[in-house]
């Protein structure tokens, strides 16, 4: 009797939404090409971060129907009436082969892979990994410049440098401003006791903007949007999960009270899907071991697709 292929969440390997394994850039043919960054090197407090693109891995095999290419009927939204990502070729690339205390030579590999990954034409999703993997992964963009940068996070990652480190995951946007091909940072969800007054001042004074968690709550998506360019142009998104409320999100390096909330980040990514061009996106910060209930890795799931169905609706 021949069965037929049920493909359940727990069997076979766990590429991101089981989708097809392809390790060789050079041979890569996707839409989407998903690119692991096990470093969490740059992490000042509790590390664990280099886990999360296997545990982001793991709990993406529930929607494991989203990762058969063309025959992918993508996904309904209740709430547009319509389905999503239908057809989107997702390939999981693996990971970057990264080295004990080499930050120079991983920061390289990173760049390099992102970079080929733009060559063969695809959008990449990176899955860090701690924060400070988001500057060599803009690096690698120069071809897609000029280039804004959207950042949702509970910090502004802006500081210059720290003990006179500039390479932490408290420095990747200041790294990421002074490359000439980003034009500006956009970031939603600022707040803690952690934010300085200098990175606020300072990331203004170079002309970005900065919408604290209470301008999301106490206005409109449409009202903060009145302060943003008409036309973003090609715009890149970079998801801190501490940017979400802990109670949503518990398992990550540094959580901050009064987060967003999905909803939030989900306005946000559909608003700005109406000003300009989606070309890659990251998370970072999921911290597997602080999550015993697994919650923080299967939101971060469901926020990167949340992010590419703003680009194949």
């Amino acid at each position: 009797m021949a069965y037929q292929k049920t493909s359940l969440p727990h069997t076979g390997i766990a590429t991101f939404c089981k989708s097809p394994f392809e390790p060789d850039l050079d041979q890569l043919d996707a839409v989407v090409a998903v690119l692991g960054i096990p470093f969490d090197e740059a992490t000042a407090m509790r590390p664990g971060s280099r886990q999360a693109p296997r545990a982001i891995r793991d709990a993406s095999t529930r929607f494991g129907f989203l990762g058969r290419g063309a025959e992918s009927t993508g996904f309904f939204d209740i709430n547009r009436d319509r389905n999503l990502m239908r057809g989107v070729r997702i390939v999981d690339c693996g990971d970057v082969d990264v080295i004990y205390f080499d930050q120079d030579r991983n920061f390289r590999l990173i760049a390099d892979s992102v970079s080929k990954i733009l060559e063969r034409g695809a959008l990449p999703m990176v899955l860090g990994g701690d924060h400070s993997i988001s500057y060599p992964v803009l690096r690698a963009f120069e071809s897609r410049g000029p280039l804004r940068v959207i950042l949702i996070d509970a910090h502004l990652d802006y500081k210059n440098e720290l003990m006179g480190l500039k390479y932490t995951n408290n420095s990747p946007f200041r790294r990421a401003f002074e490359l000439p091909f980003v034009e500006q940072i956009l970031s939603f969800g600022i707040r803690g006791i952690k934010s300085t007054d200098q990175e606020l001042r300072e990331s203004r004074e170079h002309g970005n903007l900065v919408f604290s968690n209470y301008d999301v709550f106490e206005n409109s998506i449409a009202t903060l949007f009145e302060q943003v360019p008409d036309d973003l142009g090609n715009y890149y998104v970079s998801i801190d999960i501490d940017g979400l409320d802990p109670s949503i999100c518990p398992g990550t390096e540094s959580p901050e009270a009064e987060g967003l909330t999905v909803t939030h980040v989900k306005q946000i990514l559909a608003a700005l899907s109406e000003r300009g061009n989606l070309v890659g996106v990251d998370l970072v910060e999921v911290n597997p071991y602080l999550d015993p209930a697994e919650l923080t890795p299967h939101m971060a799931v469901q926020l990167l697709i949340e992010t590419l169905a703003t680009r194949f609706d």
